[in-house]
């Protein structure tokens, strides 16, 4: 009786472990679908969307809109004065977040070496989050490491972009930090750090 009962609780950790490694590969594809889409429709393309801005901003849009989910992200950042903001703060923050990160950062994708993207494969992982490991290169040999930090919607069943850590350099910790002392600096005027932080996004344009 014993042995069927570490049978069966044998089984069902094997079960539970062939699930998780599943879900795992299930967020590392939709990584490697970003990553594809960005290879064909960005990098390779360089030459006509380096003069073609506004169509560099769609294409990134239509991209990353699948797999972003910016009133989620915004929310990360505003931290604690995410309560305290008024419904229409929210929405402009979420929206300015979108619009500015999109125009700040889509040019950057353009000094990528499309030979030089490379998924790597899953290493362990703990927590509701999976990381997966992207290296990039530049056309000037620099090496850039991405961690895409991928959570399921529990709704949708879909695989979302929950944090990016840089070089080591967490992003959604950095920008919750900065938006903090934006808050600060304006005297809890949320609308004001608002415009600061657009500022602060788009200074980082090129």
């Amino acid at each position: 009786m014993l042995y069927r009962i570490q049978q069966i609780v044998f089984s069902f950790i094997v079960m539970m472990l062939c699930t998780q490694v599943m879900a795992s590969e299930d967020a590392r594809n939709a990584v490697i679908n970003v990553v594809d889409r960005f290879n064909v429709e960005i990098v390779q393309d360089k030459e006509y969307l380096s003069e073609n801005q506004v169509e560099l901003i769609e294409r990134v849009s239509s991209i990353l809109s699948p797999v972003i989910n910016f009133d989620s992200f915004s929310k990360k950042v505003m931290g604690k004065y995410y309560r305290r903001a008024t419904n229409e703060q929210k929405a402009r923050f979420a929206i300015v977040t979108k619009e500015t990160l999109l125009e700040a950062y889509g040019g950057s994708l353009l000094e990528f070496d499309s030979s030089k993207i490379k998924v790597l494969p899953l290493g362990p992982q703990s927590g509701r989050e999976v990381k997966v490991n992207v290296e990039f290169a530049t056309d000037a040999g620099a090496l850039i490491a991405i961690d895409f930090y991928m959570e399921v919607n529990k709704e949708s069943g879909s695989w979302y972009l929950s944090n990016v850590v840089i070089n080591g350099i967490n992003f959604g910790l950095t920008f919750r930090k900065q938006f903090g002392i934006m808050v600060q600096s304006n005297k809890n005027n949320i609308d004001k750090a608002i415009d600061a932080w657009q500022k602060s996004l788009a200074s980082n344009e090129g």
